[in-house]
């Protein structure tokens, strides 16, 4: 049945004169052909607009549809809204029962209407249900107009969702394109800029790209033209999965390391190991306890025994020596107590978190270009930690701190990393050098 669909959905854009490029023919023919909810991320001048004015005309061709098109605003609903009014109004007044390109609406004579919307004017939002709706620039709305506004408007005709969009970080977008992994009802991919072969016709190597590589930061290049979910130039470890994530599991051969941020509400554990190559000490992360949340100590210290790596030191935070009001002892003392010594220098430059972050941050990338970081591509919450770790963002162009952000939940798994490079590796009498960022 599907297959027919596909097949009068060619015929119907020959009919337009509409010849899509291979990254809109993944939104045309998507690959899981039952699934509902479309997440279609794309690089700029990827033709988003007309893509999507593209599937609202092949459905509007149907009878007794009804096709919202939603836009962040008025004006940008119009731009969709002005491609489907063109192809299917203008010369074709015989198929128009009602139309008014200022209102935007349609209705034809087949009983299905297209209505522009406005992300901006929430309470317009609230009606009967959509056979199709189509969410344009959607990582730029707040998560609520999904949830609260349109959602219910596709839930009770079992309507299709095409959630389009240049990604604007790891926002909630990112939450849902990940579903078109695992959900059979949800289906997402990714478009760089660059299949675009009328607007880029040299792909990568068009002049255009290349010019915008060359004067953008990699992270803002990926975002705007490679359609990558990227982590911004506020990010604290120069991590990278692709070069840094890989095959690194437990080797029984190398020595193993602990390393420990106390705390009951989510207290934060990893395990490490060290090896040479090229005459560099390199460090692996196989292995964590985070995320993790009201764990009492005498509980942690179990998680960690359960794993049953042969350990050769603990590192943790000098603050676990304080004395906790209901126990009377320490962290470090219950660990202690429990046959575990945590290490944990207390010098002043260690202790000091700008000058031991931007020490740390030497060890994912040194000034000389050498990576020492690697992480077991299995350890999803630590690769999580290093790549949300973040400092503030600027406001009208003030400094900005340079200590990270302390958001309760990514900092305390780098906080335990920094413990174990500033223990294992000492900061004393070491030449610190400011890294720019």
């Amino acid at each position: 049945m599907q297959e027919k669909n596909y097949e009068f959905k060619r015929k119907w854009f020959d009919y337009l004169g509409y010849e899509p490029h291979n990254g809109q023919l993944a939104l045309h023919y998507p690959q899981k052909q039952d699934a509902r909810f479309q997440v279609v991320v794309c690089g700029r001048r990827f033709g988003k607009t007309w893509a999507s004015a593209m599937e609202a005309t092949f459905v509007a061709s149907q009878p007794n549809k009804r096709i919202w098109l939603v836009g962040m605003s008025y004006r940008k609903a119009r731009l969709i809204f002005r491609e489907v009014w063109q192809r299917m109004v203008i010369g074709h007044g015989e198929d128009v029962d009602k139309a008014s390109e200022k209102d935007m609406y349609i209705r034809f004579k087949w009983g299905t209407t297209v209505e522009g919307m406005s992300a901006d004017n929430p309470d317009s939002l609230v009606g009967e249900g959509c056979d199709l709706l189509v969410i344009d620039e959607v990582a730029k709305m707040n998560k609520k107009i999904w949830d609260m506004y349109l959602s219910p408007t596709v839930a009770g005709r079992k309507g299709r969702v095409i959630f389009i969009t240049t990604p604007e970080g790891r926002n909630w977008i990112y939450d849902l394109f990940k579903l078109g992994a695992n959900d059979p009802l949800w289906s997402s991919h990714t478009s760089p800029s660059w299949v675009n072969q009328y607007e880029f016709p040299e792909g990568l190597d068009d002049p255009a790209i290349i010019e915008r590589k060359r004067n953008m930061s990699k992270e803002l290049f990926g975002q705007e033209f490679g359609a990558e979910f990227s982590v911004f130039e506020g990010k604290v470890w120069d991590f990278h999965r692709d070069e840094d994530v890989g095959d690194f599991p437990y080797n029984p051969n190398l020595p193993t390391y602990c390393t420990i941020d106390f705390g009951y509400r989510m207290p934060a554990v990893m395990f490490c190991q060290t090896y040479w190559e090229d005459n560099v000490e390199h460090i692996r992360v196989f292995d964590s306890i985070l995320h993790k949340q009201n764990i009492k100590t005498e509980d942690l210290i179990k998680m960690i025994k359960t794993k049953g790596y042969p350990v050769a030191s603990y590192y943790g935070d000098p603050a676990g020596a304080n004395v906790q009001g209901q126990s009377g002892a320490g962290d470090m003392e219950i660990f202690r107590r429990s046959g575990i010594k945590v290490i944990s220098t207390r010098d002043r430059m260690s202790r000091n978190i700008v000058a031991s972050v931007a020490y740390t941050r030497g060890f994912f990338e040194s000034a000389n270009g050498v990576r020492r970081i690697h992480v077991d591509k299995r350890c999803a919450d630590v690769i999580e930690d290093f790549e949300e770790y973040r400092y503030p963002e600027s406001e009208d162009g003030k400094p900005i701190k340079e200590e990270p952000v302390k958001d309760g939940y990514h900092d305390h798994g780098n906080d335990a990393f920094r413990y174990f490079i500033i223990n294992r590796f000492p900061m004393k009498n070491t030449e610190m050098k400011r890294i720019q960022r």
